[in-house]
């Protein structure tokens, strides 16, 4: 019998998550470039990100987030910034790099004119020096900001053209160059849910267990649930359950390394069943425990089930 005590695993451990190995990461750059994007990538590794935090109040932040309570932070800086020039930018990370080492890493983020003309016209932004400084005109909006910037490239750690790049590409490189782990699989939502309920929100991958015999309708199944034992035999008598997760887990093990290849932050899997608390329940644990055993992160829960 296919029960979640007989699978077969490939490690009992979870391997643990790796921290990156800078503390604090501060991305400058021109407004376009993908200051946000970067950040958002850092953030899903593990990083707590701070967007445009004025400069004067970067030494508190550090003092107290980084220094004393040992957060990772990664912080964007770019044309908004109150009190932002290159001089004082370089003056502030040449005092932190004093207090920390080789553990806070500078990127620069550059983009071609063209391509910056392209993204605030796709996206029908206005460039922030049109409000910060009154230029009306892109280009010439582009060409300050440039100038904004200059010198700050030659003093990074590491600067990063995104002209034509690959998000999913973008997000290796980053990770890469601040020492996380690429190959830490990603986190794995899986919950079980009653389609008299309908489907939950934000799911990826739904499956219907409703195809299974029902152990609802055996009276002394009906007030247990699919974590029991007696329940998960039940199910693994019907031919149709160990043919389904077989084809399955085949399934998973072709897209879920594809998912996070394309840089995907998470993968939420939904199983359905009438009434939620047998064959979706069961159905969620077995493939939660098999997903484990290939050292998934996963996070499992059950929309009908209390405990």
């Amino acid at each position: 019998m296919a029960s979640i005590q007989n699978i077969k695993h490939q490690t009992d451990a979870k391997l643990a998550a790796k921290p990156p190995s800078k503390k604090l990461v501060v991305i400058c750059g021109l407004s376009g470039s993908g200051l946000s994007t970067a950040s958002h990538f850092l953030e899903d590794a593990g990083y707590t990100a701070v967007d445009n935090l004025p400069l004067f109040l970067f030494d508190q932040l550090i003092s107290r987030e980084v220094e004393a309570n040992g957060r990772h932070l990664v912080v964007s800086i770019d044309a908004r910034t109150s009190g932002f020039t290159a001089d004082s930018l370089l003056a502030l990370m040449s005092d932190i790099r004093r207090r920390l080492g080789d553990q806070v890493m500078l990127i620069f983020l550059t983009t071609s004119e063209a391509e910056l003309i392209r993204r605030f016209n796709a996206a029908r932004r206005h460039h922030p020096l049109t409000r910060i400084e009154g230029i009306a005109d892109l280009a010439s909006a582009i060409s300050r900001d440039s100038e904004r910037m200059k010198s700050i490239d030659a003093k990074a750690d590491l600067v990063i053209d995104t002209t034509g790049s690959v998000p999913a590409d973008f997000r290796r490189r980053l990770l890469q160059e601040i020492g996380a782990d690429i190959h830490e699989l990603m986190p794995i939502e899986i919950k079980s849910f009653s389609y008299r309920d309908g489907l939950p929100d934000e799911v990826d991958l739904v499956f219907d267990m409703r195809f299974l015999v029902n152990p609802h309708w055996s009276a002394h199944l009906a007030e247990a649930t699919g974590r029991d034992q007696e329940v998960q035999d039940f199910i693994c008598l019907d031919p149709a359950f160990d043919a389904f997760m077989e084809h399955l887990k085949k399934q998973l093990d072709v897209i879920l390394p594809l998912y996070q290849k394309d840089g995907r932050p998470q993968c939420r899997i939904g199983f359905g069943c009438t009434g939620g608390r047998h064959r979706s329940v069961f159905a969620a644990e077995y493939v939660a425990e098999y997903l484990r055993g290939k050292s998934y992160d996963i996070r499992l829960s059950h929309q009908k089930l209390t405990n």
